[in-house]
């Protein structure tokens, strides 16, 4: 597949704190910033059982193709979830929700910040309530959210979990 460039449809970028730095993910939707910061909202509650203390600090707004994020107001931006600080040896670990389009094309959700990684780093259908809830959360929103190729995800039914090994580095002495 010829691949696509990467402002073939409108993005979100969620700018938050979590697991002792901070990070971001992004997600494509023709939503409007209110109705992406329920979803969100939705998705980080569903999870929040599975993290440690995460705060969304900003979230940034792309149009099709443009390269330009500029700050727009969610609702979610200052929001809270979960509790607990990560101690340094969970600060680069990561969960990670996959989901395709039926073109082909892959698009993820990953967050630093999880509790734990699983028995065999993934998690699937059955074997934590916060990842299945966060799993129906992406399903349930349907059209929300887009691959690359301006398609709907279908999502994975499982996680996968994983230590980053940038974040491992930055994390010794």
């Amino acid at each position: 597949m010829a691949p696509l460039p990467p402002d073939s449809t409108p993005r979100f970028k969620v700018f938050y704190t979590g697991g002792l730095n901070d990070h971001d993910f992004q997600v494509r939707s023709h939503l409007s910033p209110a109705a992406i910061g329920v979803d969100i909202d939705a998705f980080l509650t569903a999870l929040a059982a599975r993290m440690h203390l995460i705060t969304v600090n900003q979230v940034q707004f792309a149009a099709s193709g443009s390269n330009v994020f500029n700050p727009v107001t969610t609702g979610i931006e200052g929001q809270s979830y979960s509790s607990g600080a990560a101690i340094t040896q969970e600060a680069p670990n990561y969960i990670d929700f996959i989901g395709r389009s039926t073109g082909g094309k892959r698009t993820r959700i990953t967050l630093f910040g999880v509790s734990g990684l699983g028995a065999d780093f993934r998690w699937a259908a059955g074997e934590d309530s916060a990842v299945d809830a966060a799993i129906a959360v992406l399903i349930a929103a349907g059209s929300d959210f887009r691959c690359i190729d301006d398609l709907a995800p279908v999502w994975k039914p499982y996680a996968n979990a994983g230590v980053n090994a940038h974040w491992q580095k930055a994390t010794r002495p």
